[in-house]
């Protein structure tokens, strides 16, 4: 029995361990882990059993066989609670894994896994749409743990909330805090793709605005609206295209006027040209009227 509890308490140990990686937990205090001694046989046996799925990564088998152990409130420990809400997490059960993070923090409240247990139920919340809790959870969070681990990636869960409940002005300050105070932080990359489409969204609700303003009934439903949009980037702008057509109408006007000041320039030349023909002959008339008029003075003279 005394080989049995041994090998227990390094099972517990080796996976313990891997859960606090996983939490990005930076110290592990090994003399905190509580191995229930007192456990039966067949409580033994399921606590084996359960933690084995957990390192391997089953975790709907994991979560059956630790609730199947906490059926018996005595095998509770904060050690398996967590591991409970942990594999539920996994296992995208959130709603229960919700509900086992407030037990948690009701019976374990100085527990060194308090901090994990707040930070998961907050995300818990959002995934579970209870967007006005998960944000009250992890600002609270926040506000208790300012250099903790976890710190950006709560700010981020709360940065979503606000995404994803389109309050876009709420959530970009903390994106942006995120990219410039924690640009190490696995969550950075996400925040700047967020705050990109933000960016692609503002642009996006200008164009909506401008739209509507010139009487365009736009948005009957999010895929023409997307639709719409594609084509107006294809095509740059409809207010482009509507130069376009503008300037093509001045150039087939300015080509008919072209046509007619052409025609109106040949009429001209053949006036001038029969203008010149009409004071040439005037021209040699007058000459010749002068001459005889010269021949009747000097006559007269005689």
């Amino acid at each position: 029995m005394k080989s049995k509890k041994s090998l227990f308490f390094v099972l517990m140990l080796s996976v313990l361990i891997s859960v606090s990686a996983v939490a990005q937990i930076s110290e592990f205090d090994a003399d905190s882990v509580d191995v229930n001694y007192a456990l039966t046989y067949e409580a033994s046996e399921t606590l084996a059993d359960a933690l084995n799925a957990y390192k391997t990564g089953d975790w709907k088998t994991s979560v059956f066989l630790f609730k199947k152990l906490h059926s018996d409130p005595s095998n509770i420990t904060p050690e398996t609670l967590y591991m409970l809400i942990m594999a539920e997490t996994y296992s995208a059960d959130y709603k229960q894994a919700a509900v086992d993070c407030d037990v948690f923090i009701k019976n374990f409240p100085h527990n060194q896994y308090v901090e994990l247990v707040t930070y998961q139920k907050g995300k818990n919340l959002y995934h579970i749409s209870d967007y006005e809790k998960s944000i009250i959870t992890l600002s609270d969070f926040c506000h208790s743990h300012t250099s903790h681990p976890l710190y950006a990636a709560s700010l981020f869960w709360i940065a979503e909330s606000f995404y994803t409940t389109y309050n876009f002005e709420s959530a970009k300050p903390l994106y942006e805090r995120i990219v410039e105070e924690f640009p190490d932080d696995s969550k950075a990359k996400d925040a700047k793709y967020r705050l990109d489409i933000i960016a692609q969204r503002s642009r996006e609700e200008k164009l909506l605005y401008l739209l509507k303003q010139t009487g365009e009934d736009y948005l009957s439903s999010r895929e023409s609206y997307e639709k719409t949009l594609k084509q107006y980037n294809v095509e740059n702008s409809v207010g482009v295209n509507n130069q376009l057509r503008e300037l093509r109408s001045q150039n087939e006007t300015l080509d008919s006027d072209l046509v007619l000041q052409k025609k109106r320039n040949e009429e001209l030349e053949a006036q001038l040209k029969l203008y010149e023909k009409d004071l040439s002959n005037s021209i040699r008339e007058l000459k010749s009227q002068a001459v005889q008029a010269q021949e009747l003075l000097e006559n007269e003279e005689e």
